[in-house]
């Protein structure tokens, strides 16, 4: 883990954010636990404002704003917002936590960056009748 910094705008000035670039396991097992409803695995469900949320109170370490509380999150301007999701949730894409969740519930790596396309596509136009 390491600590990586960022400015925002706030209140008129410039304040630095800072946050841990990696999560334990148990808080990030913790976090998807109260984000993912996988009643039809089918059809999951995902709280993804929660998700941010929560992950904002597990990693961000100094902010001008009250860093343990989901509440002040909550209370957070937009503006502000966005520029500390654009800063933290880069190093924590939901989708990839999701691909290994339902890797080990498959038993399959589902990485996405290891598949490969293919460049063409079939033809969509249905059977050539003969």
């Amino acid at each position: 883990m390491s600590i990586k910094t960022f400015e925002i705008d706030w209140e008129d000035k410039k304040e630095i954010v800072e946050y841990e670039d990696d999560i334990t396991f148990g808080e990030l097992e913790n976090i998807l636990n109260k984000c993912l409803d996988l009643t039809e695995i089918q059809k999951p469900k995902v709280n993804i404002p929660l998700y941010r949320q929560l992950i904002l109170t597990a990693v961000v370490r100094k902010a001008p704003f009250p860093i343990r509380d989901i509440a002040s999150i909550r209370n957070l301007k937009s503006s502000v917002a966005k520029q500390i999701m654009l800063g933290v949730m880069k190093d924590y894409p939901l989708a990839k936590y999701l691909e290994e969740w339902v890797g080990t519930f498959v038993g399959e790596d589902l990485s996405l960056s290891d598949q490969s396309t293919t460049s063409s596509q079939e033809n969509s136009i249905g059977q050539n009748p003969k």
